[in-house]
Parts: C-alpha cells; structure tokens; sequence
C-alpha cells in the first residue's frame, strides 16, 4: 500500500461504508454466486484478502454460518471499523498486504477477493497468493475496464493492451503516473479481471466468468460488463452440491 493510499483510508474510515457499500451493487451480486459455490464444493474456511472493514466476511458469516471466514488488509485504520463496529474478532484479521500472504501454501479452502486487483499495481502478485494460500477455489470480484466507455474507446483500451501499450498510454494521459485518483475510491490502477484469467486458469482445472453488474446479462462480458467475478476451481466440481456448511439437509 502506498503512503498515498494509507493516508486516504485513515482519512476515509469511518465513512468508507457509506462510500463503498450499497445494498445490490456488484460486489454484492458477487457473493451471493460466492456463497453458492462455497456450499457446492464444501468449503470449510475462507480467507478474504483486502477486506477492508470486513463486508464480506458479515455477508459471509450470514449465508453460511458454519464457515470459518478470516480476512487480511495493510490498513489498521479500515480493520479497527471492521473490530469496533461490525464486531469482528480481532484474531480473525490481520494487518498484511495481499501481496505477500503470511500463510502457508493451501492454508484455506478459497481465498477471495472483493474490489481489490484495480488497487494494487502489480494484481498477479496478489493473484499468485491467492492462488498458492487456496486448497480449492479462488473467487475475483472486481473491475472490467474493457466494459467501461463508448464502444470505440472498449475497442481501444483491448487492443492497446493486447499490444502491451495501455500501461504508457494511461501514464501520458496522467501526466506520467500510473494510477488515478478519485475521493470516493482513492488511488486505483486500470485494470481488468480479464488480465488475470490466463494465471487463474493455469493453477485451475475450470473456470467461470459472471458479468456482475446490474442490467441484462450480456452477450460479451468482456466488452459489455464493468464489473464480473471470475470464479477458479483448482478442483473438479462435484456433479452436485455437497451438504451445506451448516449440516442442515
């Protein structure tokens, strides 16, 4: 996390629900196919990596009471919100970059994440953790920048980065930096989950990929939706669910 970073979120803590959180917004939508393949593969223990005051980890705890979900973030600031207010114990959170996970290899049975890639600038670092801490399944909720735009500038921002030349394009638009800034979501990076798909499938036997944001599901994700979760199963999934966390039938 950089100092620009830890200054925003000490400055926007106690806010940052009211900023980041709306009831049926992506990252909502996300977790509810979160949940229903957390149940389906028999998930016992979740990490949730960046979790900032901890939504994911409430939402969580709520479908699927008998999951033992921790989280990690770098920002003590965003961790006291999710310990004093949401009542999270601090045991269950630590204060560490995604970057670099703290937990041996298969530590957890998924490890997900929730709006976090486009805030780092080197996502397949924290990809490549999520993907050596997870026994079966890792879940990306976040940002589509090739859904966002006019048609011609979807078209553009692909291929200038199939070329590898959207990095220097973004810098000179940017006045030489490679982030962006904006007061309700601080210091982010372009980027989309896309970017990530060839790292997730090498580590993983199957994977999906579920437009998230509201309206029709459309015919090409990757061109007609901001938002998507990309699901990875380093498992073959079971022909059917398996019995629910709780061990009800």
């Amino acid at each position: 996390m950089t100092p620009s970073q830890a200054d925003y979120y000490r400055r926007i803590a106690d806010c940052y629900d009211e900023l980041h959180t709306i009831r049926e917004d992506e990252h909502y939508v996300a977790l509810r196919h979160i949940a229903a393949y957390l149940q389906w593969i028999g998930a016992s223990t979740v990490l949730d990596t960046g979790c900032g005051t901890g939504r994911a980890i409430r939402y969580l705890a709520r479908a699927l009471p008998e999951l033992r979900v921790v989280g990690n973030d770098p920002s003590p600031d965003l961790l006291s919100v999710a310990t004093e207010r949401h009542g999270i114990p601090p045991g269950d959170l630590q204060c560490v970059s995604s970057e670099r996970l703290p937990y041996p290899d298969r530590s957890f049975d998924a490890v997900i994440e929730t709006g976090v890639l486009h805030h780092v600038p080197k996502p397949e670092l924290v990809v490549g953790e999520m993907l050596r801490v997870a026994r079966l399944a890792v879940f990306l909720s976040d940002d589509n920048i090739y859904g966002v735009g006019s048609a011609a500038s979807r078209l553009a921002k692909l291929a200038l980065s199939r070329l590898g030349l959207l990095g220097a394009v973004n810098r000179r638009r940017r006045g030489g930096r490679p982030w962006y800034y904006t007061e309700v979501d601080g210091v982010a990076w372009s980027y989309s989950v896309f970017d990530s798909l060839g790292t997730v499938r090498q580590a993983c036997v199957s994977v999906l990929v579920i437009p998230t944001s509201p309206g029709r599901a459309p015919l090409l994700p990757l061109l007609q939706s901001a938002h998507c979760l990309v699901c990875g199963f380093k498992e073959p999934l079971p022909d059917r669910p398996r019995q629910p966390p709780t061990g009800e039938p």
